[in-house]
């Protein structure tokens, strides 16, 4: 396994999409699959149908032994998890995220300190997470 010691919390900037999907989109760009190892969805379908079911559903995508494609810089020590969301997220994608992240930061021994939104890397300028206060997450977890 590698040697894990961050989290890097991501959205995808989409109002749909799934860890399929966002493979698809990662694969469009030139990579050989998805660069994240989780993504949460948010229920909705490429046509803007709410799917409940699938509302916080918690999704595999690298495999956690393989080093992700999300962070350039961060990937080699850090697992990258992406919320399906263009600025708005759901109350199951929160309680999802704060659950998977908690129970990484056992598997791994992370501190929340480690668990940062991608915007909050250096030399990143894009807002990702977008609309996510990344300090109060922290605060919860």
């Amino acid at each position: 396994m590698r040697d894990i010691d961050t989290i890097i919390v991501h959205s995808s900037d989409s109002s749909f999409g799934n860890a399929l999907v966002i493979d698809e989109w990662h694969k469009l760009n030139g990579w050989d699959m998805i660069g994240y190892h989780y993504v949460i969805c948010n229920g909705c379908d490429e046509k803007g149908e709410y799917l409940g079911y699938k509302d916080g559903a918690i999704e595999s995508g690298r495999g956690l032994e393989k080093v992700g494609a999300h962070a350039k810089g961060f990937n080699s020590k850090s697992i990258g998890i992406c919320l399906v969301s263009d600025g708005t997220y759901t109350t199951m994608q929160m309680l999802r995220l704060k659950i998977l992240i908690s129970e990484l930061m056992l598997k791994f021994g992370i501190s929340k300190d480690k668990v940062i939104g991608h915007r909050e890397l250096e030399g990143v300028t894009k807002s990702c997470p977008e609309n996510l206060d990344m300090d109060k997450l922290r605060g919860e977890l």
